[in-house]
C-alpha cells in the first residue's frame, strides 16, 4: 500500500503543474500530454519513448519549458524503473544528478531501491535506500524507508546496521515498528543480548504472526538465562492452553528444565507430548532423556521400549542407554533383554565405570537366569579384566554359589580342580558337581568315567545324603561294567539310610547273583527285596519283577510246586510280564506231571497273548503234549500254525523235527521225508540236523527209497565235513583274519571260500561275518547286500541279529518301510529282551517318519510299560516321540504333557529336545513370551547338547523378530555369531541378521 499511495501521489503532481501552464497545445507539449495519458495507464515502456522524444525536442527548443522537461525526465526515469529497463538505475541517477533540487529526487531513490529490493539485490537496495535518506526530516514515510532499509541488510547478514535501523524505527509510531521490534528481537537474541530481546518478544507476543512462533523464542531465553521457574511458570500455561501458538519447542524446554531440576515424573509427560509433535525425528539426545525420566519413575517397560531405540548404537550415549536398558529391564523381570544389554554396556570402552557395572550386571542376570556355564565364564573374564575391581569379593562369593548350583559340571570340576585354595562353599559345590558328572555319564553308558566321578564324589563327603547317592551310582555303573567289586559295594548299601537305594541294592543283589547261576542267594536278595518293598510304592515294577524272577529261581532248581505257587501270585498280582508267568506256570505244572492242567494253561496262553514273543513256546508245548498223548495230527496241526505264525521262530529247526516225526507217525511219510530233508538242507549244522538224518533214513526205508538215503546222507557230510578237514580249516582261518579285526581280508577269504564250497552248512556263517565285516568298515549297503542273503534265506540263527543290522541301515538311508520289515523280522526270530526293546525303538521310530503315528504311540508305550530298565534311556526316548508324534496330530495339550514327562525324567538329549519342541509350539501359538522363556531354560539346563542349544537360540531371535524386539533381535544373534563354534549356525545367524531391517 505504502508504493502505491506513493505512486498516486507522484502521479497527481504532475497534473497541477501541467493545469498552470497557461500555453496552448502545441505539437511539442502533445509528446508530453501523450506520455502522462499512457503513463496514467500504466503503459511505461510507450510512455517512456514519448517522454524521452519530450524531453529531445524540447531541447532543440527557442524556448523550452524547463518545469515540464523536468517532469518528462522524471517520469522518464520512473517508466524505466516500472517497466524493469536494465539502464532505468542509470536514468534516475541522472535525473538526480540533473534536478538535485527537484521536489522528487529524494523520492525516486526509495522506488529504485524498492525495485532493487523486489530483486533480491540487497546491495544496490542498501545503497539507494541511504541515497533516498539523505537530507530528508523524520516523518512517517522516513521511517517505513528505514524498515526497508534495516530489512535490506537483515537480509544480508549485515545485522549490526540492521539492528540500528530497526532500534530506531521499533521505537517510532510507524506501521513497521512492531515487526522493527521482532527482527530486533531476534538480532539481540542472536547476540545473547537476552534482556532486550525478551523486551521486544514480550512486545510482539500477541500479535499476528508472530504470536505462533514467539513463545518459544521466549522460552528459549528464559532457558539460556537459567530461570528455570519463570521459565515453567511462562511454558505451562500456554502448553495447557495453545490457542494456535506453536509448542514443539516449548514442550521440550519446559521437559528439559523438569529433567534437570530432577522433576522426572513432568518431565516424562512433557517429553511424551515433544514426541508426538516431532513423530520420530526426536534427537538421541532427548530420547535418552526421556527414556531416564520413565526409568526414574519406575516406568521401566516404557523407558525400556525407548533406550532399545539407542542401545545398539557404538557410542557413549549408546553405552549408556544399554546399560540403563538392562536395569530397567532387569527390574520388569525381563531378563533376556537385560542380558542382551549388558552384554552391549560392557563391550564398550567409552565410560569405564559404566562397563565394569555392566559386566557385573550382566553375571547377577546369568545367576539369576541359572545360566551357571555363562555365569562362571563372565565372572572369570571379571575377574581377570577387574582383578581390583569394585565387585572382587561379591564375584569370589557369587562363584562359589554358582559352582554348587552349576548344571555345566566338566567346565566347573575343571576350573574348582585348579584352584589354589577351595573354600567349604566350594568343595560342598564339587562334591556335587562330580555326582551330577557321573549320573550324566552313566546316562550316556560311559560307566568306566561314571566311577571315577562318583570315586571324587565320595572322597568329598561333606554331604551325608550325597556320598549315598554317589555310591549308589557308582554299584550301579560298576554292575553294568560286571566288575567284581559290585557285591561289595551294594553290601554296603544294605546298611543305607536312604530306604530307596537299601531296597535297589537288595534287588540289584539278586540279580547279580542271579546271573552268576547261585540260585540260592538270588532267591534270598529277591524274597527279601518283596517283603521289604511292598509298602513303597515307587519301586513296585522291580517287586513285580523279582516275584518273577524268585519263581525261575525256585523253577531251575527244581521246586516246581513253589515256583508254581510264585508264578501264580505274579499272575494274580502283577501288572506286567503275565505272559511270561503263565508261560512259565504251564511248564511247572508239565514238570509236576500235571499234563491236561499244563496244556490247558498253554491253550489260555494261545487264546490270550497271540502277539507275544512266547508265542511259539506256547505251542511247541501244547504240540509236544499232543504227541505225548500220540495225537498226532492236532500236533501236526499245532506245529504247522506256529510255523505259519513265527516262521523265523529259533525253534524252527526243532519244530520241523516234531512235525516230521508225528508226519512219519501217522504214515505221511512224504511229507516227514520233506521237513527232514529241510532240516539237513536249511539247518545242516544245528544238532538236529543228525535226528532228522535218522528220522529220514526211517521214513525212506518206510516207502522203499532207501537208495535215496545215500546221495542225501553223502551230500551232508560233504556239507559238514569233519572238523579237522580241509574245508573247516579255510573256513576257520576266513574267521581267525574276522576276529583279528583285519576286515578286508576277511571278507576276500569268505568270499572265496562261499566260491569254493556253494553248499557247506557254514555258508550262512559266513554270509553274516561278511555282512558284519562290512558293517564295521562303515561299507553299509554292501554289508545290507549279505545281511537280506541271510534274511531272505531264513537263517534262523544270524537272522535277528541281520534283521536289526539290516533296520538300522535302512533307517539311517530313509529307507523307514524296509525298515519296518526288518524291525518285525526281529520281533519273529528273537525271544532276547533287549533285542526286542531295540526292535521296538527301531519301530518307533520308523513308524514316526511314515506318519504312521498311531502305530510309533503303540510301541512306544510297550517299551514304557514292557522294556523295564533293559536299554538304558529307551522310556525317555519312547516318551519322546510318543510327544512328538501328538504334536504332528495336532494334539498340543497331550504332546506338552509327554514332553514334560521326558524333562523330568533325566537331563539327557531326549530332555532337551522336548524343550524345544514345547517352546515351537509356543512359538506356532504366538505365545512368544514363553516360547523364549522355555527356550532360555533348554539353553540353561541342556547347554551341553549343542545342537539343540543353538537351535533354541536361533528360535528365540524368531520370537523377538515376530514380537518386532529388533533390538534382541540383533543382540541375540550377534551373540551367537560370536560364540557358536559351528560354522553353519554362525552363516545361518549372519544372513538372518541380514534380514532383519
Amino acid at each position: 500500500m505504502k508504493i502505491k499511495i506513493l505512486i498516486l501521489h507522484l502521479v497527481f503532481l504532475p497534473f497541477l503543474s501541467f493545469s498552470q501552464n497557461t500555453l496552448s497545445y502545441t505539437a511539442l507539449e502533445a509528446y508530453y500530454n501523450n506520455g502522462v495519458e499512457l503513463f496514467e495507464k500504466k503503459a511505461y515502456a510507450a510512455s517512456r519513448k514519448e517522454f524521452r522524444d519530450y524531453i529531445s525536442k524540447s531541447e532543440k527548443s527557442l524556448n523550452p519549458n524547463k518545469f515540464n522537461i523536468a517532469n518528462a525526465e522524471y517520469y522518464s526515469a520512473l517508466s524505466s524503473l516500472y517497466s524493469k529497463s536494465k539502464d532505468a538505475d542509470i536514468e534516475v541517477e541522472r535525473f538526480v544528478i540533473k534536478n538535485p533540487d527537484h521536489p522528487k529526487s529524494q523520492l525516486i531513490f526509495a522506488d529504485l531501491a524498492q525495485s532493487f529490493f523486489d530483486k533480491k539485490d540487497y546491495a544496490n537496495a542498501i545503497k539507494y535506500y541511504e541515497k533516498s535518506l539523505q537530507f530528508r526530516n523524520d516523518n512517517i514515510d522516513t521511517y517505513e524507508l528505514r524498515y526497508q532499509l534495516g530489512l535490506a541488510y537483515y537480509l544480508s547478514n549485515d545485522f549490526k546496521k540492521a539492528l540500528k535501523e530497526f532500534d530506531y524505527v521499533k521505537s517510532t509510531v510507524a506501521p513497521n515498528s512492531i515487526n522493527a521490534a521482532y527482527y530486533s528481537a531476534v538480532i539481540n537474541f542472536q547476540n545473547e543480548n537476552y534482556d532486550v530481546a525478551l523486551s521486544d518478544l514480550k512486545r510482539v507476543e500477541n500479535v499476528n504472526p508472530y504470536k505462533i512462533e514467539v513463545p518459544n523464542w521466549i522460552a528459549q531465553i528464559l532457558y539460556r538465562q537459567k530461570k528455570y521457574a519463570d521459565l515453567l511458570e511462562y511454558t505451562e500455561p500456554i502448553i495447557a492452553n495453545p490457542n494456535g501458538r506453536k509448542i514443539d519447542e516449548l514442550t521440550l524446554l519446559t521437559a528439559e528444565v523438569n529433567f534437570f531440576e530432577n522433576r522426572f515424573e513432568r518431565a516424562a509427560a512433557y517429553y511424551e507430548k515433544f514426541k508426538g509433535f516431532r513423530r520420530g525425528s526426536v534427537s538421541d539426545q532427548v530420547t535418552f532423556r526421556h527414556a531416564y525420566s520413565l526409568y526414574k519413575v519406575e516406568s521401566y517397560t516404557k523407558s525400556a521400549e525407548l533406550f532399545k531405540l539407542i542401545a545398539s548404537q557404538n557410542s557413549e550415549l549408546g553405552q549408556q542407554s544399554a546399560y540403563y536398558l538392562g536395569i530397567a529391564s532387569l527390574r520388569s523381570a525381563d531378563l533376556n533383554s537385560a542380558l542382551a544389554a549388558f552384554e552391549v554396556a560392557k563391550k564398550l570402552e567409552f565410560d569405564k565405570d559404566i562397563q565394569e557395572e555392566a559386566a557385573y550386571n550382566l553375571i547377577k542376570v546369568l545367576v539369576e537366569k541359572a545360566n551357571n556355564q555363562q555365569a562362571i565364564l563372565e565372572l572369570q573374564a571379571y575377574l581377570k579384566k577387574y582383578p581390583s575391581g569394585k565387585y572382587v569379593d561379591e564375584s569370589n562369593e557369587l562363584l562359589s554359589e554358582i559352582l554348587f548350583e552349576t548344571n555345566n559340571y566338566l567346565s566347573a570340576i575343571t576350573y574348582i580342580e585348579g584352584l589354589n585354595r577351595r573354600t567349604p562353599k566350594i568343595e560342598a559345590a564339587y562334591q556335587k558337581l562330580t555326582f551330577n558328572q557321573g549320573v550324566v555319564d552313566f546316562n550316556t553308558e560311559k560307566f568306566e568315567s561314571a566311577i571315577n566321578y562318583f570315586n571324587k564324589s565320595i572322597n568329598k563327603p561333606l554331604d551325608k545324603s550325597l556320598e549315598q547317592d554317589a555310591k549308589f551310582w557308582k554299584a550301579e555303573a560298576s554292575y553294568q561294567l560286571e566288575k567284581p567289586e559290585t557285591e561289595e559295594l551294594y553290601r554296603e548299601l544294605l546298611g543305607s539310610s536312604n530306604t530307596e537305594y537299601r531296597l535297589k541294592s537288595q534287588y540289584n543283589l539278586g540279580y547279580l547273583f542271579y546271573n552268576q547261576k547261585n540260585y540260592k542267594k538270588a532267591r534270598t536278595y529277591f524274597q527279601e527285596f518283596i517283603t521289604a518293598s511292598s509298602s513303597y510304592s515307587k519301586l513296585r515294577q522291580n517287586s513285580e519283577d523279582a516275584l518273577v524272577r524268585l519263581a525261575d529261581c525256585a523253577l531251575i532248581e527244581k521246586d516246581y510246586t513253589l515256583a508254581l505257587k510264585y508264578y501264580n501270585q505274579a499272575l494274580s498280582q502283577n501288572k506286567t510280564d503275565k505272559d511270561y508267568a503263565l508261560y512259565q506256570k504251564g511248564l511247572c505244572l508239565k514238570y509236576l506231571d500235571r499234563d491236561s492242567e499244563a496244556q490247558a494253561v498253554f491253550e489260555q496262553f494261545v487264546k490270550q497273548y497271540g502277539s507275544s514273543r512266547l508265542i511259539d513256546d506256547a505251542l511247541y508245548q501244547n504240540a509236544v503234549m499232543e504227541m505225548d498223548k500220540s495225537k498226532y495230527e492236532n500236533a501236526i496241526a499245532i506245529l504247522t500254525d506256529l510255523l505259519r505264525k513265527k516262521p523265523n521262530s529259533p525253534l524252527v529247526p526243532q519244530v520241523l523235527l516234531k512235525r516230521a516225526l508225528s508226519f512219519a507217525n501217522v504214515g505221511s511219510n512224504d511229507r516227514a521225508i520233506g521237513d527232514y530233508k529241510l532240516i539237513i538242507n536249511k539247518f545242516s549244522n544245528t544238532s538236529y540236523a543228525e535226528e532228522a538224518l535218522l528220522g529220514l533214513r526211517e521214513s525212506l526205508n518206510s516207502e522203499n527209497r532207501s537208495e535215496e538215503f545215500f546221495e542225501i546222507a553223502e551230500q551232508f557230510r560233504k556239507s559238514n565235513p569233519g572238523a579237522n578237514s580241509v574245508v573247516n580249516l579255510q573256513f576257520d582261518s576266513a574267521k581267525d583274519l574276522y576276529y583279528a579285526e583285519k576286515y578286508e581280508k576277511a571278507i576276500s577269504a569268505f568270499k572265496n571260500y562261499i566260491k569254493t564250497y556253494p553248499t557247506s552248512s557254514n555258508l550262512p556263517e559266513a554270509n553274516f561275518l561278511i555282512a558284519e565285516s562290512n558293517y564295521i568298515l562303515k561299507n553299509l549297503n554292501e554289508a545290507l547286500k549279505y545281511y537280506q542273503i541271510i534274511i531272505e534265506n531264513n537263517q534262523i540263527d544270524y537272522l535277528s541279529k541281520s534283521a536289526a543290522r539290516s533296520a538300522g541301515i535302512q533307517v539311517e538311508n530313509e529307507q523307514y518301510n524296509d525298515a519296518i520289515k526288518n524291525y518285525l523280522n526281529v520281533l519273529s526270530s528273537t525271544s532276547n529282551q533287549r533285542e526286542i526293546l531295540l526292535a521296538w525303538e527301531g519301530l518307533v521310530k520308523s513308524y514316526y517318519f511314515t506318519g504312521n503315528y498311531d502305530k510309533c504311540i503303540e510301541y512306544a508305550e510297550k517299551i514304557k510299560t514292557e522294556g523295564g530298565s533293559t536299554v538304558i534311556g529307551a522310556a525317555n526316548r519312547a516318551t519322546l516321540y510318543i510327544g512328538k508324534s501328538y504334536m504332528q496330530k495336532k494334539n498340543n495339550v497331550k504332546a506338552k504333557e509327554e514332553f514334560e514327562k521326558v524333562i523330568s525324567m533325566a537331563k539327557d538329549v531326549n530332555g532337551a529336545e522336548a524343550k524345544y519342541f514345547i517352546a515351537d509350539m509356543e512359538y506356532k501359538s504366538g505365545a512368544y513370551d514363553e516360547s523364549i522363556k522355555t527356550l532360555q531354560s533348554l539353553a540353561n539346563d541342556f547347554s551341553d547338547f549343542v545342537y539343540w542349544y543353538e537351535k533354541s537360540f536361533m528360535l528365540i531371535v524368531d520370537n523377538y523378530i515376530a514380537k518386532k524386539d529388533i533390538f534382541m533381535a540383533k543382540a541375540t544373534l550377534n551373540s551367537i555369531i560370536e560364540n557358536s563354534d559351528n560354522p553353519q549356525t554362525v552363516e545361518a545367524a549372519k544372513q538372518k541378521l541380514k534380514g532383519i531391517k
